[in-house]
């Protein structure tokens, strides 16, 4: 698996063979299908070894939110999204998996995508809806949609368009991308 991630993340799914992957890992080719079925196969099991761990920790934190005194808030809702991936014990290629994987045009890898994200984004948007009852919750939707678009951008790029050098760390990206977020998603 981790000579599928480093391929994939350096090719890209469609260039990246299941002959290439056995190759680099030095593992026979019927191995590689018996375990996986299939390049797809492989692609899943690649994904949710990364993502699975930063869904959790994120659900995690919600949950312990949603269980206070009070209802958490969109900032506290936001931030339970986006810390996860601040964390300094991340795998150092999370970023370049995300960011690859969002730009992926195959319609069969949308799937296997939407499997290992849907259910941490429903859970994220109805605490969101509960948060702003002035807010439609089809607005709530789109807004998050944006705010994990900001959220690709900033771990794909590291400095803003048309900035050569931004010494920001990564909590301090996200603070940035939580503080607008919440904004967006408050307004009525």
């Amino acid at each position: 698996m981790d000579a599928a991630e480093t391929l994939f993340i350096e090719r890209g799914f469609a260039a990246t063979s299941l002959r290439a992957i056995a190759r680099d890992a030095r593992v026979n080719l019927a191995a590689a299908n018996y375990h996986f079925g299939c390049k797809e196969g492989l692609f899943a099991a690649v994904i949710h070894r990364r993502v699975t761990p930063v869904n959790q920790q994120r659900i995690a934190i919600l949950d312990k939110l949603e269980s206070g005194d009070s209802s958490p808030t969109t900032r506290e809702i936001v931030d339970a999204f986006l810390n996860p991936l601040t964390n300094s014990d991340l795998p150092p290629h999370l970023p370049a998996l995300i960011s690859r994987i969002s730009s992926e045009p195959q319609p069969a890898l949308k799937s296997i995508i939407q499997n290992e994200f849907a259910e941490t984004a429903m859970r994220f948007q109805s605490a969101l809806v509960k948060a702003n009852p002035q807010v439609s919750p089809d607005d709530i939707m789109w807004r998050f949609h944006f705010l994990v678009g900001g959220m690709l951008q900033l771990v794909s790029l590291l400095n803003p368009l048309g900035v050569q050098k931004a010494n920001v760390s990564p909590v301090e990206r996200m603070g940035k991308l939580a503080k607008f977020a919440v904004a967006g998603l408050e307004v009525e």
